[in-house]
């Protein structure tokens, strides 16, 4: 049982009749045996009917009491006044912590998108003073969109971003619903066009590899760098951070940064030139490792780096709107031009196909001549087509007419069309 006692201050009046005397306003504190073991500690109030109050939640479990109710978390058998028990509350600050916790294996691109987009969101929530995940509404999504002047895509990427992080807070039981999901998607958005490079255009930005830096070492450096992007379309993180040790016979094998898929590609004989005449890195200690990075320093740091020296071959090329990524989309489209399957091309980028369908669907040529013999086979009906009917052409004209349900208004409509 646990005894209430005021610890009196020293200015109290009261200090002198001992703990009995209570009518005063110091502190309130209990003392006593709980659970077979001396419990002794501050109520932190002064008010002693709440004192009252509090020593008798200490004393009896939460199931006892009749005032409290269950947890909102479904399946949790812990009473609480309101809401939700301790285990399953989590304040939007934690929470986006966990989460970024939990994803340190991604790319240092997605992650950074994740950071900047729940950054944000994390203004938005302490300005509408909004603490917990759980308290957080779809109508808070919805002014969560207003705050910022972006476009329809921008918002597109970021609510995706929202939903993964609700779907991960529902998945450790800190909320109940994904408020994200509720959300409106934008729609019809048009996708930007992904131009590949011309022929031409290679052409210029390899020469544009002999205009760049005060030495032959930016230059062989960059024109490695250009081949490597043109015959293997892997992205700069991955061209940055080449290791030697993945060019062996002829092939370059790796697993890429982003997607963590084994790529393994041919290195046509320009290529394994270039690589073999690439000085060592400058700053490098010892045996080199990698065919641009000394290996000193940050991964960011080397892809800072190269895409510097690409950005200037760029420059010099005079190539509008030319970007490493585009090379990307430059062997996609020749692989599909081929006959390569959108199978195919997902397995030489590191992609999935859903993606590879998704940006490049147009250019597949098994696509559309699986299309075209579809479509030639709906419309090569004998009501058109057929020659061996015993029907005039002008019966077959009025019955087709008829069939598209014309009125017979317009006598242009009862001739068929005869060429000019």
């Amino acid at each position: 049982m646990l005894n209430l006692y005021r610890r009196h201050v020293r200015t109290c009046p009261g200090r002198a009749k001992g703990q009995e005397f209570t009518k005063c306003s110091c502190p309130i504190w209990c003392d006593g045996e709980l659970d077979r073991r001396r419990f002794r500690r501050s109520l932190k109030t002064r008010d002693w009917q709440r004192a009252i109050r509090l020593a008798e939640r200490i004393e009896r479990p939460n199931r006892e009491r009749s005032d409290l109710v269950p947890c909102a978390q479904a399946g949790c058998s812990t009473r609480v006044e309101a809401g939700r028990c301790e285990k399953h509350r989590r304040d939007v600050v934690e929470a986006i912590e966990a989460f970024h916790a939990a994803h340190t294996d991604l790319g240092h691109g997605t992650q950074r998108n994740y950071r900047r987009t729940l950054r944000f969101f994390r203004k938005h929530t302490t300005k509408l003073e909004l603490g917990a995940v759980d308290q957080i509404t779809v109508e808070a999504i919805d002014a969560f969109r207003t705050t910022r002047e972006i476009s329809a895509l921008t918002w597109t990427k970021e609510l995706q971003i929202l939903r993964l992080f609700f779907r991960f807070c529902m998945d450790r039981k800190w909320t109940s619903e994904n408020p994200a999901a509720r959300a409106s998607m934008p729609r019809n958005i048009k996708p930007t066009d992904k131009e590949p490079f011309s022929r031409n255009d290679i052409v210029k930005i390899l020469a544009s590899c002999e205009r760049i830096g005060r030495h032959a070492y930016e230059r062989l450096r960059a024109c490695a760098m250009v081949l490597l992007l043109r015959y293997t379309a892997l992205r700069i993180s991955d061209v940055a951070t080449l290791a030697r040790d993945r060019v062996r016979n002829g092939e370059i094998y790796l697993r890429t940064m982003k997607s963590g898929k084994v790529v393994k590609l041919p290195a046509p004989t320009e290529l394994q030139a270039a690589l073999d005449i690439l000085p060592v890195p400058r700053g490098t200690v010892g045996e080199s490792r990698y065919f641009f990075w000394s290996g000193n320093g940050s991964t960011r740091a080397a892809i800072r780096d190269a895409t510097r020296t690409l950005a200037a071959v760029f420059r010099a090329s005079g190539v509008p709107g030319a970007h490493a990524h585009r090379f990307r989309h430059t062997l996609a489209t020749e692989a599909l031009e081929v006959g390569g399957t959108l199978e195919d091309v997902a397995e030489i980028l590191g992609n999935s196909p859903n993606i590879i369908r998704k940006h490049y669907a147009k250019w597949s040529r098994v696509r559309q001549e699986r299309i075209s013999a579809l479509m030639r086979t709906v419309f090569g009906t004998p009501l058109v087509h057929s020659q061996t009917s015993s029907v005039s052409d002008d019966s077959k004209w009025d019955k087709l007419v008829d069939g598209m349900g014309f009125e017979p208004t317009t006598p242009a409509l009862r001739t068929p069309c005869s060429p000019s």
